[in-house]
């Protein structure tokens, strides 16, 4: 596969995740218990949209195209189960858990290609990563509002978790050859993610 050809799929792998985040987030704040936490899943919901059109524009300026494999077929499909029935937590370990470490980690990756924008396109990646990283911030501050302390709260949120883990690292396997580092393959790549989301969850249950 051409240099080029992979980072077409790599932007619209990153364009179908926010993709998903809006949706994904839209959906969590018509579900959220409290104004704050309704307000600011509508900010993320938005800047996630911001985001799936700057994978748009920069497809269009690398002129090649970028689809194939779904491979967030299986996490779309697990967090619209979750907010189906309204397990508002569980879908928070999916999208600002999962979802945002391995956008996180994609957009980091992304850095390593040269692209036709050049600067700009880096300069709106940085901003772009910053608002992700708040994103899983928020993810655990609403986390933290349920009673994760209790013993059979905590026995489903770690099933949620362990649930959304396996479907995480399968996605990394899926992508993995898009990125632009041939030592760095789905396993190692989802490791590195993984430790993220380990330390991202630990401060949630450490409340």
């Amino acid at each position: 596969m051409s240099a080029s050809l992979k980072l077409a799929r790599l932007l619209s792998v990153l364009h179908a995740g926010e993709s998903l985040a809006a949706h994904a987030a839209a959906r969590q704040a018509a579900l959220a218990p409290q104004r704050w936490m309704s307000r600011a899943l509508r900010v993320q919901a938005l800047q996630e949209l911001g985001h799936a059109g700057m994978a748009t524009a920069a497809l269009a300026l690398n002129g090649t195209r970028g689809h194939g494999p779904d491979a967030l077929a299986a996490l779309r499909t697990q967090l619209n189960r979750d907010l189906d029935q309204g397990r508002l937590a569980a879908s928070f370990l999916g999208l600002q858990g999962v979802v945002e470490h391995l956008g996180e980690a994609l957009l980091e990756a992304l850095g390593a290609y040269t692209h036709p924008a050049g600067a700009p396109l880096h300069a709106l990646r940085v901003r772009v990563l910053a608002q992700e990283r708040g994103h899983a911030q928020l993810g655990a501050r609403c986390l933290r509002t349920f009673d994760t302390q209790a013993s059979a709260a905590r026995a489903d949120l770690g099933a949620a978790l362990d649930e959304y883990r396996a479907l995480g690292a399968s996605f990394a396997l899926q992508v993995a050859d898009l990125l632009d580092d041939a030592r760095l393959d789905g396993a190692v790549f989802w490791r590195g993610v993984d430790v993220r989301l380990t330390q991202w969850h630990e401060k949630v249950v450490a409340v």
